[in-house]
């Protein structure tokens, strides 16, 4: 069994002090954010999503999230593979499907399916 990967589609940066990363991000990106909540914030950034998680773990990293059209069945592909579960499949609010699974060697991979992507 393999995972059909579609392309990067997001990075969610931990950013434990919310305003202080927004204020730093948006003055980099010199762009307003177009998703901005107390729970997240998220830019478009060359067809991609980069986005600022306040209950993100700076210890952990980042984590990129790779788009796929079926998160269950990805996830599925990725722990039989080796992989283990480290956040289990999830909406996230208007079909928008995430899990993120440990690689055997530690790393964090994170599965999306987001109906609204369009690919540049």
């Amino acid at each position: 069994m393999s995972v059909e990967f579609l392309g990067l589609r997001t990075i969610v940066y931990p950013a434990p002090d919310l305003a202080a990363a927004k204020k730093w991000w948006t003055s980099v990106l010199d762009i307003e954010p177009y998703f901005d909540q107390p729970f997240y914030v998220g830019y478009t950034v060359a067809g991609y999503e980069l986005a600022l998680d306040p209950d993100g773990d700076p210890e952990a990293g980042p984590i990129t999230y790779w788009g796929v059209e079926d998160v269950e069945a990805g996830e599925a592909a990725l722990l039989a593979a080796g992989a283990t579960t480290h956040s289990e499949v999830k909406e996230v609010g208007g079909g928008i499907k995430v899990a993120i699974v440990r690689t055997p060697d530690g790393n964090l991979v994170g599965l999306i399916h987001n109906p609204y992507f369009k690919a540049e």
